[in-house]
């Protein structure tokens, strides 16, 4: 029981590196710029879906393909940021925005079913499937090269793409997965504090860290003990571990 609980912990931490990757951008637009973007999930997804493009049909290597699939991702967020949220005003510019961003999840959603379909996608490298043995633990070389990108990437504030070749890397998925992404992602920031990027970090770590430990006694109740945490928290704190008064957009 001991060994599991130490891979479990292992195993959180490594995920929650995962997860800080994606949220951290999401932060940052919520708790400073007040844009609930709730098509957040669904853009992780496309990332991942363009990384699944160009391993299956060009051969490029998932960390290589960055190279591509981040700035088509900086093109596609211009796109949405000039076309639907600039020109939002006015008190309700908040709400507003939690509207048109699911509408433009939809879409995405929509067009990428479109192209690949509904059934379930996972990305492949020879490092996705192979496992290092460290002092009694097998540690996933995908999550350790997940984990690594993610603290340097956060450092440097630029994420979206690569958290969508992480997550497709990690996990099956198809144009659904991003409602159940976004969900979490939304509870890690509130966690962390709105606009707090270390506050990502330590609350995607956390989060995952108990998740992964729940786990062992009871699958079922590992999601239940996720959103449980997020409400006892903000009962107690409701700016989060790492709260603070956000900058409000004018």
């Amino acid at each position: 029981m001991a060994r599991q609980i130490y891979q479990a912990v292992v195993d959180g931490i490594l995920v929650g590196g995962v997860y800080a990757l994606m949220a951290v951008g999401l932060t940052l637009i919520f708790g400073v710029l007040d844009i609930i973007n709730i098509a957040q999930g669904v853009l992780v997804i496309l990332g991942a879906y363009l990384s699944y493009s160009l391993e299956t049909r060009l051969h490029i290597d998932l960390f290589a393909g960055l190279l591509i699939t981040v700035p088509a991702m900086f093109v596609i967020g211009v796109v949405i940021q000039w076309a639907f949220i600039r020109r939002l005003r006015g008190r309700e510019r908040t709400s507003m925005t939690l509207l048109v961003t699911y509408a433009v999840a939809l879409i995405i959603e929509g067009i990428l079913y479109e192209i690949y379909g509904p059934n379930p996608k996972q990305l492949n490298a020879s490092y996705v499937q192979s496992s290092v043995h460290v002092f009694g633990f097998y540690l996933s070389y995908i999550y350790l090269y997940g984990f690594a990108l993610a603290l340097v990437l956060i450092a440097a504030i630029y994420v979206t793409a690569a958290g969508g070749m992480m997550f497709g890397a990690t996990n099956a998925f198809n144009p659904n997965s991003g409602y159940d992404l976004i969900s979490r992602l939304l509870a890690i920031i509130i966690l962390g504090g709105l606009g707090s990027i270390g506050g990502a970090l330590a609350a995607s770590v956390f989060m995952l860290t108990l998740e992964s430990l729940v786990d062992i006694w009871s699958p079922e109740w590992a999601i239940v003990v996720f959103y449980a945490v997020l409400v006892l928290v903000l009962v107690i704190r409701p700016t989060g571990f790492f709260g603070r008064q956000p900058v409000r957009a004018q």
